[in-house]
C-alpha cells in the first residue's frame, strides 16, 4: 500500500534562471501496537531546486508546506508548516533533504493533497496535486504493512522523527533503482501474529523480487526469517541488487505458519535501470520433464500452440525467447521450456496453473478466434487472458453510422503477479471495433487503464466510414443519428 507522487514542473520560471521547486512524496501506512492506523508521509526536497538565503554561519533555504486528507470532500487531517533545508556553506552543493509527517487515520480510502511552494522565488510557483491513500487493518488476521524502501538506517542513538522500531530509517523517497544504487533496503510490521501462531511455534517471513511483468520469482534474491510471535513483528533487512537486470520488478513480503500456511502478503513495484546486466533465462538443459504434464505433451504442433498461447501473460524478453526454441522444432526443449515457464509460476502445482489458463485460452478461441487467427492472438483474446473476464460487455452490431464495436468494463483490476498491473485500478474499460466488418476481428482502439493504447479521437474512428473530420481538435462525432458510443462508454450498460 504505497505511492509514489513526482513532481517534475521545470519550465515555468526559466526566465528568471532558475528553475521550480522538485520533490518527491510517497506514503506508507502502518498500524500502532493499540490498533490505531496512521499514514506516514516522506517528503523529499531537491535540494537544489530552491532558493537560499544568506544566513549567520552559510546559507538556508525554506519551502511553504500543506498536506490535506480528505474523505468524501470532508478534511480527516490537515499539516500547513514552514520546511527549513539544512544549513550549506556552498549552495551549489547544496543536498537533498527530506521530511517525514505522521497522520492518525482510521481505515478508509482518503485523498492525499499536497501543496508546495518556495516563498523564496520572486514569482512563486504553487505546486499541488492529488494522491489517493488506502487504509485497511484487520484486527483479527495477519497484516503486513505498507512495505518502506530505505535510502539507510542504523541504531538509534537519539529519538528523533526517523526513529522506529530502534533505528533510524531514512526513507528512500522513490521507486527508481539506477545502476549506481546496487541495495535495495527495506521495512515492514507484520501485526496480530500472536493471534494465528502459538507463543511456542515460529512464524517464516521470506521476501523475494519477481518480475512485475511475469511473477516469475528471481531465487537468487530471496531472503527468510524466523520470528516468535510478537505484539508488532519487525522485519529490516536489505537484498542486493547488482546484479539485477533493467526491468519492472516487486519485492514480495509472505508471512508463513511453520507448516508453510500463508497468513498474509504485500508487495511494492519499483523500476531498475541496470544497462550493464543482461537478462539470463533459465538454462533448458538442466530442466528435467520426465514423468511432468509436459512430457506427456509430444506433438510438435500442439506444443507450439501451447507456447504461443502464452504471449498475453508473457513478458517481452519470455515471447523472444519462446520463438527460438519453437524455431528449434525440438520437441524436448520445448517440453523444458513450456514446463519451466509453468514452475515459475506455480511452483506447487505448474499443471493446475496450467490448466486453469488452458481453459480461458480455450475460451478465447472458440468466441474470438478468426479463420486466420487464433482467439489469443486478438485484441480481445489478449485483453481477456490479461485482465479476466470483463464485469460488463457492451456489444453494438448494428449501430447507424459506426462499424460494430465493444465496450468492455472492468470493476476492479488487481495486482496480479503475471502482469504489469502494480496497484488497483477500477472502472477501467476497453473499446474495440470491427472496421473491416467482414471478420471476427475487432482491434482495440481505445482504453483508459494503464499500459493501454490510449486515442482521444476513439469516437470519430468508429464512425469513419461516414464521416472524414479534418479537424484534428475534433474528438467526438456530431450528428450521427442513433449513436450511443459515448453513453455506454461512461455509462456502460
Amino acid at each position: 500500500m504505497k505511492k509514489t507522487l513526482l513532481f517534475l514542473l521545470l519550465a515555468v520560471a526559466a526566465k528568471l534562471g532558475a528553475q521550480d521547486i522538485t520533490a518527491n512524496l510517497t506514503w506508507s501506512a502502518f498500524n500502532s501496537p493499540d490498533q490505531k492506523p496512521y499514514v506516514e508521509t516522506h517528503l523529499s526536497i531537491i535540494g537544489k531546486s530552491i532558493v537560499y538565503t544568506k544566513q549567520a554561519g552559510g546559507f538556508r533555504g525554506q519551502v511553504d508546506v500543506m498536506m490535506t486528507f480528505t474523505q468524501n470532500d470532508t478534511i480527516k487531517g490537515v499539516k500547513k508548516y514552514n520546511l527549513s533545508s539544512p544549513l550549506v556553506a556552498d549552495t551549489s552543493k547544496a543536498e537533498n533533504f527530506i521530511d517525514v509527517q505522521r497522520f492518525p487515520l482510521p481505515a478508509g480510502n482518503y485523498t492525499l493533497q499536497l501543496t508546495i511552494s518556495d516563498p523564496g522565488k520572486k514569482e512563486p510557483k504553487i505546486l499541488t496535486n492529488k494522491v489517493p491513500v488506502y487504509v485497511d487493518f484487520p484486527k483479527d488476521s495477519v497484516h503486513i504493512s505498507s512495505i518502506q524502501l530505505l535510502e539507510s538506517y542504523k541504531a538509534t542513538s537519539t529519538v528523533g522523527p526517523l526513529t522506529r522500531s530502534g533505528y533510524d530509517l531514512v526513507p528512500y523517497v522513490s521507486t527508481f533503482y539506477p545502476a549506481n544504487m546496487n541495495t535495495l533496503s527495506f521495512y515492514a510490521e507484520i501485526y496480530n501474529v500472536q493471534k494465528m501462531v502459538a507463543a511456542d511455534d515460529k512464524m517464516v517471513v521470506f521476501a523475494y523480487i519477481e518480475s512485475a511483468e511475469t511473477g516469475a520469482r528471481i531465487n537468487a534474491l530471496t531472503r527468510f526469517f524466523k520470528q516468535s510471535p510478537q505484539k508488532v513483528n519487525v522485519v529490516l533487512s536489505e537484498l542486493p541488487i547488482e546484479t539485477l537486470p533493467n526491468g519492472r520488478y516487486r519485492l514480495v513480503m509472505e508471512a508463513r505458519n511453520s507448516v508453510n500456511r500463508l497468513l498474509a502478503q504485500n508487495a511494492i513495484t519499483f523500476d531498475r535501470l541496470n544497462p550493464g546486466t543482461q537478462h539470463k533465462l533459465e538454462d533448458l538443459a538442466a530442466v528435467n520433464v520426465d514423468n511432468t504434464f509436459a512430457s506427456k505433451i509430444t506433438n510438435a504442433d500442439t506444443l507450439k500452440d501451447y507456447i504461443r498461447s502464452l504471449r498475453p501473460i508473457s513478458s517481452e524478453a519470455e515471447k523472444t525467447y519462446a520463438e527460438n526454441r519453437i524455431k528449434t522444432d525440438d520437441i524436448k526443449v520445448m517440453q523444458q521450456y513450456f514446463y519451466n515457464y509453468w514452475m515459475n509460476r506455480n511452483e506447487r502445482n505448474p499443471e493446475g496453473a496450467w490448466l486453469v489458463y488452458n481453459n480461458a485460452v480455450q475460451k478465447v478461441n472458440k468466441t474470438f478466434g478468426t479463420q486466420t487467427l487464433k482467439g489469443y492472438d486478438t485484441d480481445r483474446g489478449r485483453v481477456y487472458l490479461q485482465y479476466g473476464a470483463p464485469d460488463q460487455r457492451t456489444v453494438m452490431n448494428s449501430e447507424p453510422s459506426s462499424y460494430p464495436y465493444e465496450i468492455w468494463q472492468y470493476y476492479t483490476i488487481r495486482p496480479d503477479p503475471r502482469r504489469a498491473v502494480n496497484t488497483t485500478q477500477t472502472n477501467k474499460r476497453f473499446v474495440f471495433y470491427n472496421p473491416d466488418l467482414v471478420t471476427n476481428n475487432y482491434r482495440l482502439i481505445h482504453s483508459d487503464a494503464r499500459g493501454e493504447v490510449r486515442d482521444d479521437r476513439w469516437e470519430l474512428k468508429l464512425v469513419k466510414r461516414d464521416t472524414q473530420s479534418r479537424d484534428f481538435d475534433d474528438t467526438k462525432p456530431n450528428g450521427h443519428y442513433g449513436n450511443q458510443s459515448d453513453d455506454l462508454f461512461n455509462n456502460p450498460h
